[in-house]
């Protein structure tokens, strides 16, 4: 069976997606490579960007294959940067100009299906949400004290940078490890400490250890669960956000207004008004 054909279109600097193209041409890894517009020369045993009028470029083959899983563009973006990452990484690894490039959509089309997702713009400072900063009197009241337990406990801080950024389970399993011995327990004790619920945690638990990209290699994966009935990224990321917010609770009183993450709605109780 012919594998569908995934393309994962990339933004970033001309230097940038000219030197991914060249060391990912297709057969230089079995997985992927790099297509690109962009037009170049030999400059001595260097590279030169010549032309870049049309700098459309994209990652395509097998190993992109884990976007079509996705629920969502916001999924298929923190999945598109999670198969980006290690070109990425050799890339900066070879080349110490090199900065990295973005994911920014995808397309993908197979036998009677194909499809679409868009999770980035190439235009910059464009208005995109609505602001939810200023929409409930608590937030002004309650910033002192977490602002002083975050400048004095730097692992706040870093709970707070980590949900902001890309998800990833062993990024989240390990902040969740860090912020139960922090309460003195461990992580399988969070809904006893009174941190999370315990149909969410066991569901984040099957997930981190089972998801494609997860926190294991694929040889410790049950192969007998099914993929859709795992907790996704939208709903670790909204676990793992209403466990900080509610440790935050917990060490400087008062109780946040929650905000969940935009989307459909949410499995393992994370829809329930009390978590």
């Amino acid at each position: 069976m012919t594998a569908p054909a995934v393309k994962i279109k990339l933004d970033g600097h001309v230097d940038d997606l000219y030197a991914l193209s060249l060391l990912f041409p297709e057969g230089a890894y079995p997985d992927f490579h790099i297509v690109t517009q962009i037009r170049g020369t030999k400059d001595g045993l260097l590279d030169r960007v010549r032309n870049a009028d049309h700098r459309e470029t994209y990652l395509t083959g097998d190993g992109c294959s884990p976007l079509i899983e996705t629920r969502g563009p916001e999924e298929a973006g923190w999945v598109a940067l999670e198969i980006i990452a290690p070109l990425n990484g050799y890339a900066v690894l070879s080349d110490s100009n090199f900065k990295p490039v973005m994911p920014v959509s995808a397309t993908w089309e197979g036998k009677g299906f194909s499809g679409v997702a868009v999770f980035g713009s190439t235009i910059p400072n464009r208005p995109t949400r609505l602001i939810t900063t200023n929409r409930h009197g608590l937030l002004q009241q309650l910033l002192p004290s977490r602002i002083a337990f975050m400048s004095e406990n730097p692992l706040a801080a870093y709970a707070a940078a980590v949900i902001a950024g890309p998800p990833s389970w062993a990024e989240y399993y390990r902040l969740l490890e860090d912020m139960a011995g922090h309460h003195g327990t461990t992580l399988d004790k969070l809904p006893e400490a009174g941190l999370a619920n315990r149909q969410a945690l066991n569901g984040f638990k099957m997930a981190a250890n089972n998801r494609a990209f997860g926190r294991h290699g694929t040889s410790k994966h049950d192969a007998s669960l099914s993929q859709d009935a795992l907790m996704n990224l939208l709903e670790a990321r909204e676990f793992v956000r209403t466990v900080v917010t509610t440790w935050l609770d917990l060490e400087c009183g008062g109780r946040m207004p929650r905000e969940r993450v935009d989307g459909g709605p949410l499995r393992f109780g994370l829809d329930d008004p009390d978590n």
